[in-house]
């Protein structure tokens, strides 16, 4: 039981994270096939994935109606929304524009959907100007450079900002577009590559540990 529980599913892993890796430094006919079918079996596997988290998802609230837990008349919408786009698009074809005009899956993104989007990102904006505040209090001279960056920013982009630049500073001969640019091109995108490249070590070093066995919690809790 224990060689097929734990020893075949490592040794899956292993050959498959070594063959692949293997792969994409060996520029030739074999390998490139290797990776086009495993690219194909990704997505067969994603498919699945997707329709398990689909499947756990109605399951959850599910129960959460049956038992009339807090906010359970939330989970009515989910079923709701659900069967609202998925009957339109079957209806629709999956098209959501005909020669007519908009199709009910059409009308269903652009009155529902865009609208409960854009309900989302106006209560998200709440969240965001809190955070602001918090992360703009100036403790450190990280927080400072972090105001500083971000009030130029504020202020070039309202026209009264831009005026306000010009009467202070315009007699450096850079505009507030000119700085705001500057900002964007050079720290910005240097955080951006810092992050990245910590984002893509972390993921290669998660990678060798399920390789070799060290990280195990796909397995389950046996």
């Amino acid at each position: 039981m224990k060689l097929i529980k734990k020893q075949i599913p490592l040794a899956i892993v292993f050959i498959t994270g070594v063959f692949t890796l293997v792969s994409y430094y060996v520029p030739n006919k074999t390998s490139i096939d290797y990776i086009e079918t495993m690219n194909k079996w990704q997505n067969i596997v994603v498919a699945f994935a997707f329709l398990l988290g689909l499947v756990s998802l109605f399951f959850s609230h599910y129960h959460k109606i049956a038992r009339k837990a807090d906010g359970w008349g939330y989970s009515i919408f989910v079923f709701v929304g659900f069967l609202t786009i998925v009957i339109s698009a079957y209806v629709s074809g999956g098209r959501q524009m005909t020669d007519a005009g908009l199709t009910p899956l059409g009308w269903s993104f652009k009155y529902i959907y865009n609208a409960l989007s854009g309900t989302m990102f106006a209560v998200l904006a709440f969240y965001i100007v809190s955070t602001a505040y918090r992360s703009f209090r100036i403790k450190s001279l990280q927080a400072f450079v972090l105001f500083v960056a971000a009030f130029i920013l504020i202020l070039g982009k309202v026209p009264l900002g831009q005026i306000i630049w010009d009467l202070a500073l315009g007699w450096t001969g850079a505009g507030v577009d000119q700085v705001i640019e500057w900002i964007m091109q050079v720290p910005a995108v240097a955080g951006k590559r810092g992050i990245m490249i910590g984002i893509s070590i972390g993921a290669i070093v998660t990678s060798l540990k399920i390789i070799f066995g060290i990280e195990k919690q796909y397995m389950g809790k046996d």
